[in-house]
């Protein structure tokens, strides 16, 4: 009991829950459940109105609530912890829902083409269940994924780390400046490299796939913006996205973007150039010097091999300086670089 009490306390100060207020939580249902307005992502792209909809692994019962208010003409839930599972019914009821989870291993389901299956496998992040897999998901995910595929419609969200290939389309879903989900998509008209950022009510579908963006030298031209994409987008098609918005890159290993002009801030994060020059330590701290820049100074990096914070150790700023900037570092080919910027 005290873990509900905790967890649903917790869960009480997140602005994204609070829509669906009240609702009880353990501390694993909190941490894996997705937010609500993610969930009724899930369930509007499934289109469950009037079809039956399965769930496999259906923890603080979000989805499946969602499910039932979508319009679903019936909702099975399978959920392994009996406890987890009462859960479940009583946050349905709590709403004026009927949910009875079945506390059976959902890998067992029988799924037809005529149904809606979703599945929220259960992950570990210890040991393997094949090498290119991040952590173990119970159900196995190899099962999943081939269950979801005879559906009619089928979602599975893993980890948003997670980089496989198979018969289906992957979206990621962004809230704030986080990427919070990756969801498989199966049979569903979801474009794979699709994101979606659901605070802001903004997708990116991708169009130019296949194409690269326009590599530029950083010694024949002067580099106005640096732009830092959103993490969501870096998961999803990003290389789209910079070619349908002639953003130029200057390594096509490295997930930073070069523009002349400002793009979506809900999209990118925006630095501008002030100068640019291959890395040396001691030039590095040379031009702290230059430039005043205070220890408030941001350093971030991408496709470097020192951590900011053990950097920063070895730096020394203005102490009587009243400005500061922001220092990137990266990759451009062989050799590594520096770009003093200021934040837009």
């Amino acid at each position: 009991m005290l873990d509900i009490a905790l967890a649903t306390h917790r869960a009480k100060s997140i602005a994204e829950y609070a829509p669906i207020m009240p609702w009880y939580f353990t501390e694993q249902t909190l941490m894996q459940s997705s937010e609500p307005a993610l969930a009724d992502h899930v369930i509007n792209t499934l289109n469950v109105q009037g079809h039956t909809y399965i769930e496999i692994c259906t923890g603080a019962g979000m989805h499946a609530c969602s499910a039932l208010k979508h319009g679903a003409h019936e909702v099975i839930t399978y959920e392994v912890d009996e406890f987890i599972a009462s859960l479940t019914k009583l946050n349905a009821r709590l709403h004026g829902m009927t949910i009875n989870p079945l506390c059976t291993d959902g890998g067992k389901a029988q799924i037809s083409s005529r149904e809606i299956l979703f599945a929220d496998p259960s992950r570990r992040t210890s040991g393997k269940e094949r090498s290119s897999l991040i952590g173990i998901y119970s159900p196995n995910l190899s099962q999943v994924i081939e269950m979801a595929g005879r559906a009619k419609r089928g979602g599975i969200k893993i980890a948003p780390g997670e980089r496989i290939e198979g018969e289906f389309t992957r979206e990621f879903l962004g809230w704030g400046r986080e990427c919070r989900e990756q969801i498989l998509w199966f049979n569903t008209e979801v474009i794979d490299g699709t994101v979606t950022l659901i605070d802001k009510q903004k997708t990116f579908t991708p169009i130019a796939k296949g194409s690269v963006p326009r590599l530029i030298s950083c010694e024949s031209q002067t580099l106005d913006f640096l732009l830092e994409p959103h993490p969501a987008l870096i998961r999803g098609d990003l290389t789209s996205m910079y070619v349908e918005n002639d953003i130029a890159v200057i390594d096509r290993s490295i997930a930073y973007g070069i523009s002349t002009v400002l793009h979506d801030v809900d999209w990118f994060t925006h630095f501008r150039i002030l100068q640019h020059e291959k890395y040396s330590r001691r030039r590095l701290q040379e031009c702290i010097y230059e430039l005043g820049w205070s220890r408030l100074t941001e350093i971030k990096k991408r496709g470097f091999p020192i951590e900011p914070d053990s950097l920063r150790k070895q730096l020394k700023f203005r102490e009587d300086a009243e400005v500061h900037g922001v220092i990137i570092l990266t990759r451009i080919e062989n050799d590594h670089h520096m770009f003093f910027c200021e934040r837009i």
